[in-house]
């Protein structure tokens, strides 16, 4: 029974410590309602960031499900630092391939992407980014749309 005991301690010690991300600094998804991302709605999301020496990467995360009728979504990306400036990118992420295969994982019908944003940045001052993303697509309101987030993780040096 001890023996039982501790391979089942150990099974979870070990589940435990190969889910820990230890490069991630920030990591946030926001809802959107009803699945329904209206160009109105502008997701915001405030990082702290500590260290200026350190190379980061960001990422744009989509998770949308199989009755999002296009295969790539345009989006604005406006960050703001610490001493308020601005820089304001228009982006286009693509979903999915020519043949209407989506990238990502899936599980079921919602599919989740992570697109790479920045690559090897560093940011200047020390404090409170904010980052607000709008969909810029021609409807209206986008159907299909469950999830937007953003990454920001360490680049291992």
């Amino acid at each position: 029974m001890k023996k039982l005991t501790w391979s089942i301690y150990l099974i979870l010690i070990g589940t435990l410590f190969s889910s820990c991300d230890f490069n991630r600094v920030y990591e946030q998804y926001e809802d959107i309602p009803n699945y329904q991302w209206d160009q109105h709605n502008v997701l915001q999301f405030d990082v702290n960031i500590k260290d200026t020496i350190q190379t980061y990467n960001v990422f744009l995360n989509v998770r949308n499900s199989g009755s999002y009728e296009f295969s790539n979504m345009w989006v604005f990306v406006k960050m703001t630092a610490p001493g308020g400036q601005m820089n304001d990118r228009k982006i286009e992420l693509h979903l999915a391939n020519k043949e209407g295969k989506w990238y990502g994982n899936g599980f079921g019908d919602i599919f989740d992407l992570q697109i790479p944003y920045q690559k090897n940045v560093q940011f200047p001052h020390s404090g409170k980014y904010t980052y607000e993303i709008t969909q810029g697509m021609w409807p209206q309101k986008l159907n299909g749309v469950v999830n937007v987030g953003i990454r920001i993780e360490k680049v291992n040096q």
